[in-house]
């Protein structure tokens, strides 16, 4: 683990590095799992902190957005996918000592760690300090994510399908676009998100990342991926 490149990453300086190495510890590697030196409590408590942070922030940076979309747009920017791909590119995920089979079968790219390994270092800065520490190193982290939170949520539904599918087997979702007709090759389009060998939706977009998110959306009502 190298702690001078989470604490930059975080612009934090850990006075416990105990809280950091718990944090960045898989349960798979934890022997003694009695003693709880792994992330788990850490994630318990970081997602708690994510909530009340993120909810706080949208409700002051959109006084106009009702609950139904200040909720959607807190569950975008605290789901599992985006938190894993926030952890992804703050180089976590390479810190984490994992189990050989964890690290063998991917562990270490795997959606529900990364997203679990972000809300645990959440969890170990607020431990190892106090809430509004935790706070201000949340916002640091968040802050493209809160001032673009309403093209978050249609991102989610690419997310949410990415995380259930590779929940079942590892693998994730494709996606085969096409032009609806050849006489307008400025759109619309139409998405398939194929996985595991079958179609699990098709829709239309004016774009084709709007064709693919209109897929992913239909994918998740569907739920074909569930008939195994």
């Amino acid at each position: 683990m190298d702690r001078a490149a989470v604490e930059k990453s975080l612009d934090y300086v850990f006075t416990d590095e105990v809280w950091m190495k718990q944090a960045l510890t898989h349960p798979s590697s934890d022997q003694k799992r009695s003693t709880n030196l792994n992330y788990e409590r850490l994630e318990f408590l970081g997602d708690a902190v994510l909530e009340l942070v993120v909810s706080r922030e949208l409700f002051t940076l959109y006084p106009k957005a009702d609950e139904g979309a200040l909720t959607k747009m807190r569950s975008a920017i605290v789901s599992r996918a985006h938190l894993a791909e926030l952890c992804r590119k703050l180089g976590w995920g390479q810190q984490l000592t994992l189990s050989p089979q964890l690290e063998a079968t991917g562990g270490r790219e795997a959606v529900s760690v990364l997203a679990n390994t972000f809300e645990s270092v959440i969890g170990a800065v607020m431990m190892d300090s106090n809430y509004n520490a935790a706070r201000k190193v949340t916002l640091k982290l968040m802050e493209e994510s809160l001032k673009n939170a309403h093209s978050l949520i249609a991102i989610n539904y690419k997310g949410e399908l990415l995380e259930k599918l590779q929940s079942i087997n590892g693998e994730g979702p494709k996606y085969a676009v096409e032009l609806v007709s050849e006489d307008k090759p400025a759109g619309p389009f139409r998405a398939h998100v194929m996985w595991n060998g079958r179609e699990l939706g098709c829709a239309e977009g004016q774009s084709k990342h709007k064709a693919e998110v209109a897929a992913a959306a239909l994918a998740l009502e569907l739920k074909l991926f569930d008939v195994q």
